[in-house]
């Protein structure tokens, strides 16, 4: 398909972060290629920008990252290219523009995923300025055109043929920041085709920390039954459930007796084996990380 007759649509999904909302928005605005329909998917009003939208703008509403994505792509039913970033991603104005030519030069390529040059989720977070310096760096490398097949979509950015995936959607049965749903789409993507990552797309993950409590006993919850879920229903194989399960676990136990990290350490690993009873019962539930209280923050005392 030529790029001249792409619907391309940006999907954003967040909550409760408006200004990182309106940051990514922003951004979006000085891409180098315009033609798009920007879809944003919230939870609630509050969550959206207080800075003006662009006027083709599309809001939808949902909970979760999965439904909230799944609700966008509901909106526009007609799009040959969706691209999803995270609120906190920073991305290079050529991004579209790179990643519509890849898909027009590689037609057997079903989805993609860009190059992170700094990723906060994996370390310290990344602040706005320094975001800007790494992207303003990679300016100065001419466009190389490389690329290489992909086992794994990284949700903080990527982009796929709606078409070429027969209607595919994210898993609504992963609830709350819907743990692995990226990996778990990317999969089932495979089936159809070539997933690649490609050099020239290029973001910043800043990786910026919500500012709210970690519910960590849900998020250990998640560790252990997401994965076994997607074994489950064939969409992980047995050794990648072990390697996405296994290294978590053991760190969790490990480091929640003698760490300075013990005391949420020990939320996570009682997650941990809240989610191992249900799965060596059969209960291949994700759902039921809902069910999980979130402890009160309590003021200090005096």
């Amino acid at each position: 398909m030529s790029v001249r007759q792409c619907h391309v649509v940006v999907l954003l999904a967040s909550a409760g972060r408006p200004g990182l909302l309106g940051e990514v928005v922003a951004d979006l605005g000085r891409q180098t290629w315009q033609d798009f329909t920007l879809v944003l998917s919230v939870p609630d009003a509050d969550s959206l920008p207080s800075t003006p939208l662009p006027e083709n703008a599309i809001v939808v509403y949902g909970r979760g990252l999965a439904a909230q994505r799944n609700a966008g792509l509901d909106a526009v039913p007609e799009a040959t290219h969706i691209f999803c970033f995270d609120d906190d991603a920073v991305v290079r104005e050529d991004y579209l523009e790179q990643a519509l030519a890849f898909f027009e030069c590689c037609p057997d390529a079903v989805a993609l995923t860009g190059r992170v040059l700094v990723d906060g989720a994996t370390g310290e977070e990344v602040s706005r300025e320094a975001s800007e310096q790494a992207l303003a760096t990679s300016r100065l490398e001419p466009p190389g055109g490389r690329w290489e097949s992909s086992r794994e979509l990284y949700g903080c950015n990527f982009a796929f043929r709606p078409d070429a995936l027969a209607g595919q959607r994210f898993d609504a049965r992963l609830p709350l920041y819907s743990w692995l749903e990226d990996h778990d789409f990317a999969r089932r993507a495979m089936r159809h085709g070539l997933l690649a990552r490609v050099e020239d797309c290029v973001i910043v993950h800043r990786g910026v920390k919500s500012g709210g409590r970690v519910a960590h006993e849900r998020l250990g919850y998640s560790q252990v039954m997401n994965p076994a879920y997607l074994h489950h229903v064939g969409s992980f194989p047995l050794w990648l459930t072990l390697h996405e399960t296994l290294p978590r676990v053991g760190k969790n136990a490990l480091r929640s007796v003698r760490s300075t990290e013990r005391s949420w350490r020990r939320e996570r690993f009682r997650g941990n084996l809240r989610a191992a009873v249900d799965v060596a019962h059969r209960r291949f539930t994700p759902e039921r990380v809902l069910e999980i209280p979130v402890p009160e923050i309590r003021p200090p005392a005096g």
